[in-house]
């Protein structure tokens, strides 16, 4: 399939369409539930109660987070490292993009990969993903994400989450569970519009309620839309956003919901990095630099659709199915720096490549759980099958080993590197298949001690094969293919008082590995194994939340160089990180909120024939403090404006053990002032970089990648809520 962008113009796609069809609609079915309940006030009190289960909904910075077990849980009952960063702390802070979301949370690095999406690291590892608590394998760190827009909260749990993550990658340092939003069975309505430094113009509208008398029947619908210019020069995007939602309450035990989101991406003349010197050092080039060619064109688009259904029993247990689609589509047609710059001639090369990548994923996650008594006390289990299957199809040319190379560009002559458009000649198929069965038991052993016992059964394959325009080959199988892998959990959480919670926790994730050994066999999986103790605190009747947290995590089974025969490789293989991290969280003082998060880590090679003692990641600081708080004035001669501050600092990092990329300590600061004029409406002023730090955002492997941050910008919103 060949794509002929037009990033410039934002047209909206039929999914989009019906969005903005939908939303005065949603809005008009609210008006005419209202006009029916005035017309007979008595019919809403003959009613059948209805229960309504949103999931867990955020208040102020503190929520109940789902990615530690299913069930929503307060941050004190999940025996791991907990951050959520909520929908109000995205609104207090402009964050449209979960890479923005996620540069606020805790013991996350985030490294730029382009201008459509990062990679997200965090215990010297990546990161997987999950939406809704369904986990989606090789899909968040170099894949672009739907916008913060449709999601409710961003989950994050530190360190390996296998019995519900499985194999979604096999990247050992967390799990980010993204949250939709759900319909509520309240009338709301929220609009907004902005523009800032660059031209980034944004448009959004959120409206949700009841669809009838009973409330029995609820939607929401969000349209967003944003075209923006970019700190980098001649950069542009132009991104529309839809998701619909519906949640019927088919009997009072049972509810149904449907959704659908949709997001299409376009920019025109981006680019993924500055070269530096062939000798190894930086370019000293200005911020806005834009090394790539006029014509280069890339982009996103996604579409997702989600089924649930559950049912509450009267015994307190209830089960829950969620079937999701997921298309991930992605174009390239484009030229970028493929070497460093030559001191003496300053010119470089150019690599250009032009394809297209489909995406499907298609996943189960049938689970149920409930509470059970045994010796004289209430227990929680619950057990559940998962399932994905990922399907990748490729077309293009100048991908992988097949390289289209324009030698000696001058620096600054972008314009003299040509588009080679041409057929395509590169194609090929990629399907991955895992699946597993999972249980996990909270045994209340004593009534200040609960002890939690987990485990998963795990499958994995995967196969690829060439195709048209290639020349078709038949299925290989890749890499080891994984049957009834056990993957276990076990802690233990002490209440030492209404205030205080210990916690002791081991976790365990696994990655298949494609390495083979002298004799023929395949690797067994790598095993990211971690032991954590920690302590978690609830102040002002909870309204405060203190975590702290020490842990010592080993990657094992390692793909090592088998000294007797260097061409194959042993099982035996190790590194190791550890660390430890503080968090504060919630509203310390009426009218204050405050999120603080400190994060050391350390990882290093213990077992490796060419890198025995050195950092295993030299991209990730050993060092990160994200600091934020706001102070809202309810009286006085200031009611009415909030105001936010906040600083992120992180260590030294560089691109490798010897390079000379390097970049020293630094921080960035952030303000933002918000004025509420009256009950509706308010008007918000971001300033990002407040003091204009040059830093970069990415160091580069090899002489290319080197990525600036922004510099400093501001975005002015005008904001409604009905």
């Amino acid at each position: 399939m060949n794509f002929h962008p037009n990033p410039s113009r934002l047209a909206l796609r039929p999914l989009t369409l019906a969005l903005a069809l939908a939303l005065p609609a949603l809005a008009a079915a609210q008006a005419a539930v209202a006009d029916e309940q005035a017309q007979d006030p008595k019919k809403i009190q003959t009613l059948e109660e209805v229960r309504v289960t949103d999931s867990a909904e955020s208040s102020g910075y503190i929520s109940k987070t789902t990615v530690g077990g299913k069930e929503p849980l307060s941050a004190r009952e999940v025996p791991q490292s907990v951050s959520v960063i909520t929908s109000e702390r995205v609104r207090d802070q402009n964050a449209a993009t979960v890479t923005e979301a996620l540069n606020m949370a805790t013991g996350v690095t985030v490294i730029s990969n382009d201008m459509h999406q990062s990679q997200f690291l965090s215990r010297g590892y990546h990161m997987n993903v999950s939406y809704d608590g369904v986990p989606s394998y090789n899909s968040f760190s170099g894949v672009q994400q739907l916008d913060m827009t449709i999601y409710e909260r961003a989950e994050v749990l530190r360190g390996p989450a296998g019995v519900f993550a499985g194999n979604s990658g096999g990247d050992m340092g967390g799990t980010v569970n993204l949250v939709r939003k759900r319909a509520k069975n309240a009338f709301a309505l929220e609009g907004s519009v902005g523009t800032g430094t660059w031209r980034n113009h944004q448009a959004s509208v959120d409206v949700t309620g009841p669809l009838n008398a009973a409330g029995t029947l609820r939607g929401r619908a969000v349209l967003a839309l944003t075209d923006k210019g970019w700190s980098i020069e001649r950069a542009h995007t132009s991104k529309q956003v839809g998701y619909a939602t519906l949640d019927w309450d088919a009997t009072p035990q049972t509810t149904l919901s449907l959704s659908a989101a949709y997001q299409r991406d376009r920019l025109r003349a981006g680019m993924s990095g500055l070269p530096a010197w062939t000798s190894g050092g930086l370019l000293n080039v200005p911020r806005s630099t834009n090394t790539s060619p006029d014509w280069n064109r890339s982009g996103w688009t996604h579409r997702m659709f989600v089924a649930d259904a559950q049912h509450r029993f009267a015994s307190g247990w209830q089960a829950t199915a969620r079937l999701m689609r997921l298309e991930q589509d992605q174009f390239f047609h484009d030229a970028f720096t493929w070497s460093g710059v030559n001191p003496d001639t300053h010119t470089l090369s150019y690599r250009s490549r032009y394809g297209d990548y489909e995406n499907t994923r298609h996943s189960v996650d049938v689970y149920a759980s409930g509470p059970f008594t045994l010796w004289g006390r209430e227990h929680r289990a619950l057990f559940g099958y998962q399932s994905e299957k990922w399907d990748q199809s490729y077309r293009g040319f100048g991908l992988g080993r097949q390289r289209i190379v324009t030698d000696n560009v001058p620096f600054g002559r972008h314009d003299l590197v040509p588009d080679p458009r041409r057929p395509y000649t590169q194609g090929g198929d990629t399907d991955t298949s895992q699946s597993g069965v999972y249980g996990q038991l909270r045994l209340r052993a004593a009534e200040p001690l609960t002890v939690v016992l987990g485990g998963r059964w795990s499958w994995y394959k995967t196969r690829s094969r060439s195709n048209w325009p290639a020349t078709p080959t038949p299925w290989e199988a890749g890499g080891e293919r994984v049957s009834g892998h056990f993957t276990p959990y076990a802690a233990v959480l002490y209440d030492i008082n209404p205030v205080w919670t210990a916690y002791a926790s081991f976790s365990d994730i696994f990655a298949p590995q494609d390495e083979q050994t002298v004799s023929g066999e395949t690797l067994k999986p790598r095993e990211g194994r971690q032991f954590e103790l920690g302590a978690k605190a609830g102040f002002m009747d909870g309204r405060l939340l203190l975590t702290a947290s020490v842990y010592d995590m080993r990657d094992v089974n390692r793909a090592r160089t088998d000294l007797q025969n260097p061409d194959y490789y042993v099982n035996d293989g190790e590194v190791q990180s550890r660390g430890w991290d503080v968090e504060v969280v919630g509203r310390p003082a009426p009218g204050w909120e405050v999120q603080a998060g400190y994060t050391r880590q350390n990882s290093k090679y213990t077992k490796d024939a060419r890198n025995q003692g050195l950092k295993f990641r030299f991209w990730e600081p050993r060092h990160i403090l994200k600091l934020w708080g706001m102070r809202h004035f309810e009286s006085g001669p200031l009611q009415g404006l909030s105001v936010g501050l906040g600083v992120n600092a992180y260590s030294a990092s560089a691109s490798g053990a010897n390079s000379q990329r390097r970049q020293g300590g630094y921080a960035v600061a952030s303000l933002m002032a918000r004025y509420r004029i009256n009950s509706h409406w308010d008007v918000q002023l971001n300033a990002n970089n407040l003091f204009d730090r040059t830093y970069y955002t990415r160091l580069g492997g090899t002489n290319t990648y080197n990525t600036y941050g922004d510099p400093r910008n501001f975005q002015l919103t005008l904001r409604a809520q009905f």
